[in-house]
């Protein structure tokens, strides 16, 4: 007896149960607005002179630092970068090696400057934040070796690309 009275007491309960919510169910329009944020890059404006080309035995060296590159970012989500660069001349030699730096960042930041490359072909990586700590702003810079044929009207182009 106590058995039938347990069933027929959850399926009125299940029965009531269904109509309550019916009877509550309405709907509500919410507005959300969402900042996506963004992920910016400059480069420092300062005109960059080499220092003059030294001869060293079959080339001529120059050495310096890259003008600073700041990466600021304000995306939702907080995914991360990477920061590179590709060197392109006309010798068809790999001239300049480079040393990244990260010169400063903000606190919550964890990033991790690429390795030092000699002799650089391609892209290469300057500095990467790390997923879900890559939100703020950082500084970075590189330091280099330019190796060239001649000590004048040399020409090359150093790409920098933020993902």
């Amino acid at each position: 007896m106590g058995r039938g009275w347990v069933v027929l007491g959850l399926v009125l309960v299940a029965l009531l149960g269904s109509a309550t919510a019916a009877a509550a169910e309405s709907t509500q329009t919410v507005a959300v607005v969402v900042d996506d944020g963004d992920l910016l890059v400059s480069v420092d404006r300062a005109p960059m002179a080499l220092p003059a080309a030294e001869f060293v035995g079959a080339w001529y060296a120059t050495t310096g630092t890259l003008p600073g590159l700041t990466v600021v970012d304000t995306r939702a989500g907080n995914p991360g970068w990477s920061a590179a660069g590709q060197f392109a001349d006309d010798s068809g030699g790999t001239p300049l090696s480079w040393s990244p730096a990260v010169v400063g960042q903000s606190p919550v930041q964890v990033l991790t400057p690429g390795s030092a490359t000699i002799g650089m072909r391609g892209s290469r990586v300057l500095a990467v934040a790390d997923p879900s700590a890559g939100r703020g702003t950082a500084h970075l810079t590189a330091g280099f070796r330019l190796l060239v044929a001649r000590p004048t009207g040399y020409t090359a182009t150093l790409t920098l690309t933020v993902i």
